[in-house]
């Protein structure tokens, strides 16, 4: 019984966390193309996660991987477009670099390099976006950087070659899964308000000037 409301559960926030970021996608795509793939890789993650598949190690290294690369790829790309806003184009081109080198060598690091890699890019997204959102005055993208970036500060994955996040599997199943799950949904709506209100902003600007 128990099982089989963890299960629930877990299916439950990835379907609310798909839901929401596919939204946001849809919403940003106009506007924040970067952002607006980073979100849709999340869903599409997220989204593959609810599917009840049969028990098999392809398909668990299957899901592995794809939310690997959501929960380590969507920070930096939303962190690219507040960037790209702030007109700081070369520390933008740098962190989409390095979002792009990531899954390419993903074949070529040892399990322990994948993990550094991966913390070095989340730090790296949630610092840019800090510093863009706190400079603006813009907290909705200071409270966005900091709960899509949650996962990868608090319990990383790596893809499933090296099957070891930095804590234990057994710390991620259950409540602090789904309160990360929960902390990237909250991500998505905040990120989206706060992109779309940035770049109001500097239209505004624009027009008085």
């Amino acid at each position: 019984m128990a099982g089989c409301l963890t299960e629930w559960i877990t299916a439950c926030s990835n379907m609310t966390l798909s839901i929401s970021a596919l939204y946001t996608a849809c919403r940003l795509f106009k506007d924040h193309r970067a952002p607006a793939v980073g979100f849709l890789l999340l869903s599409l993650s997220a989204g593959f996660c609810t599917l009840p598949l049969p028990s098999s190690l392809y398909l668990t290294s299957l899901q592995g991987d794809l939310e690997w690369v959501g929960e380590a790829l969507a920070p930096p790309l939303v962190s690219f477009g507040f960037l790209w806003l702030s007109e700081d184009q070369l520390t933008a081109h740098f962190l989409l670099l390095g979002t792009t080198l990531l899954p390419v060598l993903c074949d070529r690091l040892s399990a322990d390099e994948m993990k550094l890699m991966s913390r070095c890019l989340a730090l790296s997204a949630f610092s840019c976006s800090l510093t863009v959102c706190l400079f603006s005055g813009n907290a909705l993208g200071a409270l966005g950087s900091v709960a899509l970036s949650l996962p990868q500060m608090v319990s990383p994955k790596v893809t499933v070659k090296a099957l070891a996040p930095l804590v234990s599997p057994g710390d991620t199943v259950g409540l602090l899964n789904w309160l990360l799950k929960a902390s990237m949904t909250i991500g998505c709506w905040a990120s989206e308000k706060a992109l779309s209100r940035y770049l109001s902003e500097l239209k505004e600007l624009d027009t008085q000037l």
